[in-house]
């Protein structure tokens, strides 16, 4: 090699493993589970007064929604959410929807609906660890509807 050529090729090395090591840096910053990036803020900002007017109306309604999330494996858990009306008896015939994460995995959030049975609704959540849980939840009967947020901490290994 010509000792002309030697340190074009050798700053065009260095510019290369730059850009290389940018583009790394971008992908690995974008692809963080950790981090929640609101897919369509505009239009949560625009639902913003009727989300205050949901919550101000669940609060006139009175029910209470008592949670208890258990993992079943290393894998997957079991949400129990019991809903009372304002005089304490059982909520029946509601549809219950669950959206649930990880605090430390606020990015991977999991949405289903429970089954009732008996006095009580079940669903099935992937729970893949322990630590804080978001759970938000949806008590839809006739036409009432009742929003709740509540926060539980799961053992970090199953039972």
């Amino acid at each position: 090699m010509k000792r002309g050529l030697q340190w074009p090729i050798g700053v065009a090395v260095v510019l290369g493993l730059t850009v290389l090591a940018n583009i790394y840096v971008a992908v690995r910053a974008n692809d963080d589970p950790s981090v929640h990036i609101e897919s369509d803020y505009y239009q949560k900002a625009v639902r913003f007064d009727a989300d205050q007017a949901l919550r101000r109306r669940s609060e006139r309604l009175a029910w209470r929604v008592t949670l208890q999330a258990t993992r079943t494996s290393a894998t997957d858990g079991t949400v129990t959410a019991a809903v009372v009306d304002s005089t304490g008896a059982p909520v029946r015939g509601a549809v219950v929807r669950i959206a649930a994460h990880a605090v430390a995995r606020s990015n991977d959030v999991f949405n289903v609906t429970a089954v009732a049975v008996g006095d009580q609704y079940l669903a099935a959540v992937p729970m893949n660890r322990g630590g804080l849980w978001n759970f938000d939840v949806e008590v839809v009967r006739g036409g009432d509807r009742f929003v709740t947020t509540q926060r539980l901490d799961l053992p970090a290994t199953p039972p």
